[in-house]
């Protein structure tokens, strides 16, 4: 291998490893085992930009956490779903009994009782394993163990984790528990900094919170920044871009409305980082044709590419739709044009492309635009001005 292309496999395994850790940022050898030798061979690097991030790369033993640290108590939110809630609380009490365990493995079952008492004791959400869902809800919150490394299973079989998940039968297999990892998920201090903000100066943190907003969520909107975060970025755009581009060896689109990060698929954390959509599902499908319909029918707002769709219009676009495309669409989206707008909603919230407002209105962001089929469509000249995003619409 010439040296060319073993510096390119090099930068490529940095940028790999430090998408991934915004990914996972909980990194273990068992865990994510194809993850982990990455972050090792290039801790030097990624502790560098995570630094600039304002972020922290810590490790205890064989445990990596990229630690996000709140600024000003806020933090930049990826896209998606988050998992339910009630398996979060679970699996939060379960590392909190799981560090009063003398020993470095238990049983499900055994962890069941010891949740059971914590939660009582404490008094936090219902938890009786004698009811199926509440038992589910723990197995997933145990999963979420797994994913952060501070469990690892030893079932021997399916068999005996579904029968006690199903019957509420047996031990429900074991798993071994890692003391390292734990410690990194259980450490408190960034919570207090997000319950408990401390004031920064906005001129020594306008660039990590310009990079991340970028890195995190793949989207800038350059309108909800103020007039001098603006400035900043007029100044030293190329830079920023220049910074985004070396971390993750993606492309930033850059728009007068927006900076989209393009993650390039060579790497299965590129892969798994980018925003599923527009994907091969029927939602999809219905969710592409709704942003067809509306987006040259939104009212310009006081921000820059944003466009305000009245409820009644949305109303009009999924009738439309539900009336004239209703033999291609799927029995659940057949139901009626409330559940094709409630499908399509979902997929382009998840997807940071939609924001509802409380009255039902639909607001698209800049974003919403890049998935226009022009050859349906043409741009309209909007007469109307623009209007506030936070004032009800007549």
């Amino acid at each position: 291998m010439s040296m060319g292309a073993f510096s390119r496999t090099d930068t490529e395994g940095r940028q790999a490893a430090f998408v991934g850790l915004l990914q996972h940022p909980q990194v273990t050898p068992w865990a994510t085992p194809r993850l982990f030798p990455l972050v090792v061979r290039h801790e030097g690097d990624l502790s560098t930009w995570s630094e600039r991030l304002g972020y922290h790369l810590v490790r205890v033993d064989q445990t990596y956490r990229l630690r996000r640290v709140p600024l000003d108590g806020t933090v930049a939110m990826p896209h998606g779903h988050p998992p339910p809630r009630r398996p979060r609380v679970l699996a939060l009490a379960s590392a909190a009994a799981l560090e009063d365990q003398r020993v470095d493995s238990i049983t499900l079952q055994d962890l069941s009782d010891a949740v059971r008492q914590f939660v009582a004791v404490h008094d936090l959400l219902p938890y009786d394993p004698e009811i199926r869902a509440h038992r589910r809800s723990l197995v997933d919150g145990v999963r979420l163990l797994q994913d952060h490394g501070v469990l690892e299973s030893r079932v021997l079989t399916e068999e005996i984790l579904t029968s006690w998940d199903q019957q509420g039968i047996g031990i429900g297999g074991g798993y071994l528990i890692h003391r390292d990892a734990l410690v990194q998920l259980v450490d408190t201090r960034n919570v207090e900094l997000a319950l408990s903000p401390r004031p920064s100066d906005p001129t020594a943190t306008r660039s990590q919170r310009i990079l991340r907003q970028v890195l995190e969520t793949h989207a800038l909107y350059p309108g909800l920044l103020s007039e001098e975060d603006q400035a900043y970025l007029s100044r030293q755009r190329n830079q920023l871009v220049d910074r985004v581009e070396d971390m993750t060896g993606g492309t930033v689109e850059v728009r007068s409305d927006a900076w989209i990060l393009i993650l390039n698929d060579d790497n299965e954390f590129a892969r798994a980082s980018n925003i599923a959509f527009p994907d091969t599902t029927a939602d999809a499908w219905v969710a592409l044709a709704m942003l067809d319909a509306l987006v040259p029918l939104g009212r310009a707002t006081e921000l820059s590419g944003y466009r305000l769709c009245p409820s009644h219009e949305v109303d009009d676009a999924a009738g439309n739709l539900h009336t004239h495309r209703g033999a291609q669409l799927t029995v659940a989206l057949q139901e009626s044009p409330a559940a094709l707008r409630q499908r399509a909603q979902d997929k382009l919230v998840e997807a940071g492309l939609l924001e509802v407002l409380p009255t039902g209105d639909w607001v698209l962001t800049p974003a919403a635009a890049r998935y226009r089929d022009a050859e349906l469509t043409s741009a309209t000249t909007l007469a109307e001005p623009p209007v506030s995003l936070f004032e009800e619409t007549p």
